[in-house]
């Protein structure tokens, strides 16, 4: 199943897409630019609330990461990616709380109260829980030939 998600970065418009896999209700998250990007996830907490995970690193084209395990939240189908790279961003109208370097964060309120930056993701749902998500689009450094 394909998913596409628009997103405005700086002046382009780049095109999230998701693929369902069959196994198991998991995360992934695919570069398909090329340049680096840093990914960030966020997710229903099975205790409530939410909790907001990154930085990941993921290598130009292709380089992908298992950000997310349906055990990890009670709602697989519903997740939020924030990534940035290459003079691209891809966010939405979800805010969620993040930090500098490496971080798990429980609860996506009074970020700046707690010492964290309020960053935008975008919403990605996907009907079986589990989803690849490839993030396209023309960076600095072009594009990727598949």
């Amino acid at each position: 199943m394909n998913l596409g998600i628009c997103a405005r970065a700086c002046t382009a418009a780049v095109i999230l897409s998701g693929l369902s896999l069959p196994a198991k209700a998991d995360l992934t998250v695919c570069n398909r630019t090329a340049d680096p990007l840093t990914v960030a996830v966020a997710y229903v907490n099975p205790s409530g609330g939410f909790i907001s995970e990154g930085w990941w690193t993921l290598p130009a084209c292709g380089g992908c990461k298992f950000v997310l395990s349906s055990s990890e939240t009670t709602d697989p189908h519903n997740v939020f990616v924030h990534a940035h790279g290459g003079g691209l961003r891809w966010e939405g109208t979800s805010h969620f709380c993040t930090a500098k370097k490496a971080f798990t964060i429980v609860g996506n309120r009074n970020c700046e109260a707690r010492g964290f930056k309020e960053t935008s993701f975008m919403h990605v749902t996907s009907e079986s829980g589990s989803h690849t998500t490839n993030l396209r689009g023309r960076t600095s450094s072009g594009v990727c030939i598949d």
